[in-house]
C-alpha cells in the first residue's frame, strides 16, 4: 500500500470539495470564536470569584457553622467552573445535545476513574449532615491529632499541634475511628509516672495528687485519684487522674509535667531509668 498516494488523494479531494479561501475564512472564524471563548472563560471565572466573595459574606451572616461555609464555598467553585466551561464550549460551536452527550460520557468515565473522589464527596456530606466535627474541634483522625482547620468537598484539613496542615480524604474519615475531644465539656488528664522500688509509694501518690489539687484550673467536682498502674522492670508506675475543661487541658498538662520532677526532688522520690543489674558468679 502506497501511503504517499493515499495522502495525495485526500489532499486532492479536499481541494476539490472545499475552496481554499473558504477554508481560510472558516479557520479565521474558528480562531476568533476560540479567542472569545477563552476571554469569556476568564471573565466568567473572575465574575464568579466576586460572586463567591459576596456569597461568603451572606453565609457568614446567616450561618454560624464554619464547616458548612467552607464546604459550600468549595462546592460553589466547582459548579461555577463547570458553568464557565459550558459557556465557552457553546461559544466555540458545540451544540447543547452534543455537550450533554459529551459530559455524560466524561461523567461516566470520571465516575469510574475517580470513584475515590466521589466517595470523598459523599463522605464530606455525611460529615456535615451528622456533624461528626466542625471547624475548630480538637480531634484524632487516622492517628493524626490536631484542630479541624477546614472541611472541603473532598478532604478535611487538620492543623496539628506543631502547626502543620494535614489533609485527610473524607472517605478515610467516615471509614476510620474518629475521636472528637471537643464534643464533651470535660476531659480527663492521665499521667503515668515511674518511681523507684525503694521509694515511699504512699508519699509519691500524695505528692502527685496535691499537684493537681493545688491547680485552680482543675475541676473540683470530679475526683483526683492515683493508683499503681504497673510493676515495671525498673520502676513502679503510678497513674495520676484528674479532670478539667477542654480549653484548659493542655495548659494543665504542661504545668503538671513541669512540677512533678521538682516536687519529687523535694521529698527524695526518684524517677528511675531502665537499667540492668549483672551478677558475676565466680567458680571456686
Amino acid at each position: 500500500m502506497n501511503i504517499h498516494k493515499i495522502f495525495t488523494e485526500i489532499i486532492l479531494r479536499i481541494q476539490h470539495d472545499y475552496d481554499p479561501t473558504h477554508l481560510l475564512i472558516e479557520g479565521i472564524y474558528f480562531f476568533i470564536k476560540l479567542l472569545i471563548a477563552i476571554i469569556t472563560y476568564y471573565l466568567f471565572n473572575n465574575l464568579f470569584k466576586i460572586v463567591i466573595i459576596f456569597q461568603k459574606k451572606i453565609i457568614e451572616r446567616k450561618v454560624k457553622d464554619r464547616s458548612l461555609l467552607t464546604f459550600v464555598l468549595s462546592l460553589s467553585k466547582l459548579i461555577f467552573s463547570i458553568i464557565s466551561l459550558n459557556i465557552s464550549l457553546l461559544i466555540i460551536g458545540f451544540k447543547e445535545h452534543t455537550l450533554l452527550a459529551f459530559f455524560g460520557t466524561i461523567g461516566l468515565g470520571l465516575g469510574l476513574a475517580l470513584k475515590d473522589n466521589l466517595s470523598n464527596l459523599s463522605g464530606g456530606i455525611l460529615i456535615l449532615f451528622f456533624k461528626i466535627y466542625t471547624v475548630g474541634d480538637e480531634v484524632e483522625i487516622d492517628k493524626e491529632k490536631g484542630y479541624i482547620h477546614e472541611i472541603d468537598i473532598f478532604s478535611t484539613t487538620i492543623r496539628s499541634y506543631d502547626n502543620d496542615l494535614i489533609i485527610i480524604p473524607n472517605n478515610l474519615v467516615v471509614s476510620n475511628k474518629v475521636i472528637n475531644y471537643t464534643k464533651t465539656p470535660l476531659r480527663r488528664l492521665k499521667f503515668i509516672i515511674g518511681i523507684g522500688y525503694d521509694d515511699n509509694i504512699i508519699l509519691a501518690r500524695e505528692i502527685l495528687e496535691n499537684i493537681l489539687k493545688n491547680n485552680p484550673l482543675i475541676t473540683k467536682e470530679k475526683e483526683i485519684s492515683t493508683y499503681i498502674y504497673e510493676y515495671a522492670d525498673s520502676s513502679i508506675n503510678i497513674c495520676l487522674n484528674g479532670w478539667t475543661t477542654n480549653d484548659k487541658y493542655w495548659i494543665i498538662y504542661k504545668e503538671t509535667l513541669n512540677h512533678i520532677k521538682e516536687e519529687f526532688d523535694k521529698y527524695g522520690i526518684s524517677i528511675p531509668f531502665p537499667q540492668m543489674d549483672i551478677h558475676e558468679i565466680k567458680n571456686k
